[in-house]
């Protein structure tokens, strides 16, 4: 039951968060902001009070985005198969999610580039990849936040 209502509270969480970091909040006046706030307090507060006890943790965006450049600095391609990953949080303990994705370049349906978040198998820590498909010459950057309970 414990981890049930912080799996809950987790994802109610990350929806809410994932709203503000994506810019849809950022059009909204400063009550509807703070109102989120509130909800996000609430949430954490009923998820105490159910026995769970954690404190949750924000933890930011990796200093350095994933990121691969479809092109030299000379202007001619980079093309992949290419994987560029950056360690974000503890796995046992946390929920991540993407909070940043850019691709240009993307010039037919040759061109693959995809973000993703995985867990690390060896470190058990969530990673965000940034990925180009073999040929593909397009540029992608991805960057992502977690939740981490204590």
């Amino acid at each position: 039951m414990k981890s049930a209502i912080t799996a809950i509270a987790a994802a109610l969480i990350a929806s809410a968060l994932t709203y503000l970091f994506t810019g849809q909040g950022q059009g909204a006046g400063g009550a509807d902001v703070e109102g989120l706030q509130a909800q996000i307090g609430e949430i954490a507060a009923q998820a105490a009070a159910g026995g769970g006890g954690q404190r949750f943790v924000i933890v930011g965006e990796s200093e350095q985005d994933a990121w691969l450049r479809g092109a030299n600095r000379d202007g001619s391609p980079r093309p992949g198969p290419a994987d560029d990953q950056k360690p974000l949080a503890d796995a046992s303990n946390s929920l991540c999610f993407l909070t940043k994705v850019e691709i240009e370049g993307m010039d037919g349906p040759e061109d693959v580039a995809t973000c993703s978040i995985q867990v690390d198998e060896f470190t058990n820590w969530w990673q965000v990849h940034a990925t180009q498909g073999e040929g593909t010459n397009a540029s992608i950057s991805c960057n992502a936040r977690c939740i981490a309970w204590e």
